[in-house]
C-alpha cells in the first residue's frame, strides 16, 4: 500500500510542478501562446513538458542555475532551471512522506523516475532519436531516481530502529 501511494502522489506532484514551472516560464518569456499552439499541433509535446526534468542530471541543473545567477540573467531559463531542480525534489519529499516504510518511499520515487524516463525514451523511439539519446534518458532517470531517492529516505516517516 505504501509503495503505490508514494508512487502515485510523487508522480502527480512531479507532473504538476513541471507543468506549473513551464507555464510560469512561458508567462515570463511571453511565449505562452506559442507553447499552446505547439501543444495543439503536436500533442506528444505534452510528454516533454511533463517529464523533461528527469532527463537532466542534477549537477547540470545546479551549474545552469549558478551560471544564470552569476551572469545576472534572470529570465525564463532560470525559472525552468529552478523547476528542473525543485520538481523532482518536492516529488521525492512527497514520496518520502506518503510511503509507509523506507523501502516504500524510496521505491515509490524510483519507480516514478523510471516511468518518467521510460516515457521520454518511448517518445525518443517515436521521434526516431538516436539510440544513445534514448539510453541517456534511461540512465538519467536511474541517476535522478537514486539521487532524489535519498531525500525520500531522509523524509520518510519510518524510523531506523
Amino acid at each position: 500500500m505504501g509503495l503505490g501511494k508514494a508512487l502515485g502522489f510523487s508522480l502527480l506532484a512531479f507532473i504538476g510542478l513541471n507543468f506549473l514551472f513551464v507555464i510560469i516560464a512561458g508567462t515570463i518569456n511571453g511565449t505562452l501562446n506559442i507553447l499552446f499552439s505547439i501543444i495543439s499541433s503536436d500533442p506528444l509535446f505534452i510528454i516533454v513538458i511533463f517529464f523533461e526534468p528527469i532527463t537532466i542530471m542534477p549537477g547540470t541543473v545546479v551549474n545552469s542555475i549558478f551560471f544564470s545567477i552569476s551572469s545576472g540573467v534572470f529570465d525564463a531559463s532560470l525559472i525552468l532551471s529552478i523547476g528542473y531542480l525543485v520538481s523532482p525534489f518536492v516529488a521525492s519529499l512527497v514520496a518520502g512522506r506518503t510511503g509507509d516504510s523506507k523501502g516504500g518511499s524510496f521505491g515509490g520515487w524510483m519507480i516514478a523516475a523510471l516511468i518518467s524516463s521510460a516515457a521520454m525514451a518511448v517518445l525518443g523511439f517515436i521521434q526516431l532519436a538516436p539510440i544513445l539519446v534514448v539510453i541517456g534518458f534511461i540512465l538519467s532517470g536511474i541517476v535522478n531516481g537514486i539521487f532524489y531517492g535519498c531525500f525520500a529516505l531522509l523524509f520518510s516517516k519510518a524510523e531506523m530502529y
